[in-house]
């Protein structure tokens, strides 16, 4: 048994007994404020991490190069502004990672280039106004971008050429997307941007 020490929306501290066996951690609607993650260093197996829907508006990922298993990380529905992925370097098996409806200002996409297995990445509803998408050009198994709600005005979507398996792209409608590689409309393309592309909701450019 481990313990996870956390602070309530109404300032209480507490103490949330994990089993050390545990492969699936849900503390998701419990009012966390503040959460130390620490004590999963301790844990073996851990493949879901889920803390969705409480007031967190910063949280320490360091811990997570300890847990190599792990899958899934949802920490929607938040109040996080920043937030620092750099330790999913080390998270080689995830598949989904849901930051949807935080105030998240900045990201740095980076640390997912190692993370090949990727399935769904959900940044809907925060306040990004720009979006390096290099990182994600690794992620040949991405199914699902999701940028819905975004104060984005422009998007460089190249990199996405090489996620042949995009199935649903989701961005905002004012959106001005573009790519700097001219792309015939033909199956290899990822299906997403081909849906895209026949749209015409690209604009191809050179820089």
């Amino acid at each position: 048994m481990i313990e996870l020490n956390v602070t309530l929306s109404d300032g209480t501290n507490k103490a949330i007994p994990i089993a050390s066996h545990s492969t699936v951690i849900d503390l998701s609607d419990s009012s966390i404020m503040v959460i130390d993650l620490t004590e999963l260093d301790n844990l073996e197996g851990l493949q879901e991490l889920i803390l969705s829907r409480n007031r967190l508006m910063t949280v320490d990922l360091t811990v997570l190069a300890f847990c190599p298993t792990i899958i899934s990380l949802l920490l929607d529905n938040n109040n996080l502004q920043v937030v620092n992925l750099d330790m999913l370097r080390y998270c080689t098996p995830l598949e989904r990672l849901d930051l949807s409806s935080n105030q998240i200002l900045r990201v740095d996409l980076s640390p997912l280039s190692e993370c090949k297995n990727l399935v769904s990445i959900n940044l809907r509803k925060n306040r990004l106004m720009s979006l390096d998408m290099f990182p994600i050009s690794k992620c040949a198994k991405l199914e699902e971008l999701n940028l819905l709600e975004n104060p984005l005005k422009r998007l460089d979507v190249t990199p996405l050429f090489s996620c042949a398996s995009l199935q649903s792209l989701l961005v905002p409608e004012g959106i001005r997307l573009v790519s700097k590689i001219r792309h015939e409309i033909e199956l290899l393309n990822p299906p997403a941007l081909n849906e895209m592309i026949t749209r015409e909701r690209i604009e191809f450019i050179l820089e």
